[in-house]
């Protein structure tokens, strides 16, 4: 948590600092990490997300579910990226050393990761980890094309909850059983919908689904002109409702990029999967705290207030202030905020949120992105002078 948090730049660092070498070795320390058991943070994480939630919604921070009566879950997969050739084995090669994946169940009431499947090989198909997801009735799965998978489509029916998901073509072949009918529109394109009929794989039984198509105004990166998706959603649920919804699953991927670039989650010296895999659920556990700590501002200053706020500048400010904080208030007595009630805590936080300067914490709004222009290789002329440069772009000419 020391390096998530950005307190201490490495795990060698952060053991040093607490003085841990009266206990154990450094090379004892690093060994330890690299047996971790991938159940350990993973249930370290589950816990930790189970109490933000309460605090979250005792201080009445909870945001509205996506579809009022559903409880909202985004899944998606994130690969680490590569790690310094520290391991022996990566020392004789130049490619990329992946130290693992993991798969994350999201929730956009909250702002939690809830859970986490932890696997090593990172070259490990994401729907082969799908038996470990735990699925709860009431819940509504919302999950990009590579889970669209038959067995775990019907899996999630069968536990009493409801998918939404974006149709694969060879992982979920379908029977038409009406037409496409046009449904209107919504902010991307024109909504259609269509019923249609899945085999399931297990026993035989064919199911009746909705299949949801977007065709959008404008393509997408990949050059593709439809989004199509499958629920089974009752028909109360508009499909123009579930195309908005699905659009929103972005969501995870702005929280994975807030692990990345202000939580540190990866760690390019810990070349060991079960290491770097720790790594990353305590990156987690952090952004988990960073989302109980907006929880308590949208009940003291609204939600409208914590939309606009910068989280580079809230972790900033808690990365300036803890190292005094805890000098001031030493460990010792914060035991209340982990053997106090959960209604006193989330009351006392709440408080404490009310006092927080937001203003001077609002995210910056930039323009429309500008075409990048085009450049010189840089093979014959290997390095410029900015000042030159500069001079030239202000139509300044170099002394005779």
């Amino acid at each position: 948590l020391d390096v998530a948090s950005g307190h201490r730049p490495t795990p060698h660092a952060a053991f040093r600092r607490r003085q841990l070498d009266a206990i154990a070795s450094v090379s004892a320390f690093y060994r330890k990490l690299g047996r971790m058991e991938p159940a350990l943070p993973a249930e370290i994480v589950r816990r930790t997300a189970q109490r933000g939630r309460d605090l979250i919604v005792a201080a009445g921070g909870l945001r509205p579910e996506p579809i009022p009566g559903y409880a909202a879950r985004i899944l998606d997969g994130n690969v680490l990226t590569g790690t310094e050739h520290r391991i022996t084995p990566l020392r004789t090669t130049w490619s990329a050393g992946l130290p693992g994946m993991t798969l994350a169940l999201y929730e956009p009431a909250s702002g939690l990761i809830h859970d986490l499947v932890l696997e090593e090989d990172a070259h490990c198909q994401e729907r082969a980890l799908l038996d470990q997801v735990l699925i709860e009735r009431g819940q509504l799965w919302i999950a990009d094309r590579n889970f669209c998978v038959r067995t775990f489509l019907f899996r999630i029916a069968r536990q009493g909850a409801s998918y939404l998901i974006r149709w694969h073509k060879t992982t979920c072949p379908f029977e038409p059983v009406g037409p496409l009918r046009a449904c209107g529109r919504c902010e991307t394109g024109e909504v259609f919908e269509q019923e249609i009929r899945v085999e399931d794989p297990d026993g035989g039984d064919r199911h009746r689904l909705r299949r949801i198509v977007l065709k959008l105004d404008q393509p997408t990166r990949n050059g593709e002109t439809e989004i199509g998706l499958v629920t089974n959603l009752p028909a109360e649920v508009s499909a123009i409702l579930c195309a908005v919804v699905y659009r929103d699953r972005w969501q995870i991927e702005g929280h994975f990029q807030t692990l990345t670039d202000l939580l540190h989650c990866e760690v390019s010296s810990l070349g060991y999967p079960r290491a770097a895999l720790f790594a990353f659920s305590m990156s987690v556990v952090a952004g988990n705290a960073l989302a109980v700590l907006k929880g308590n501002l949208r009940a003291a200053h609204g939600d409208e207030m914590v939309n606009e706020l910068s989280d580079f500048a809230l972790v900033d400010e808690v990365a300036a202030i803890y190292p005094g904080m805890m000098m001031a208030v030493p460990p010792g007595q914060w035991i209340f905020v982990r053997q106090g009630s959960v209604t006193a805590v989330a009351a006392m936080m709440t408080e404490l949120a009310a006092q927080v300067p937001v203003e001077r914490m609002l995210r910056s709004r930039r323009g429309p992105k500008k075409p990048r222009p085009k450049r010189s290789s840089g093979k014959r002329v290997h390095h410029v002078s900015n000042k030159k440069l500069l001079d030239q772009a202000r139509g300044k000419h170099p002394p005779n």
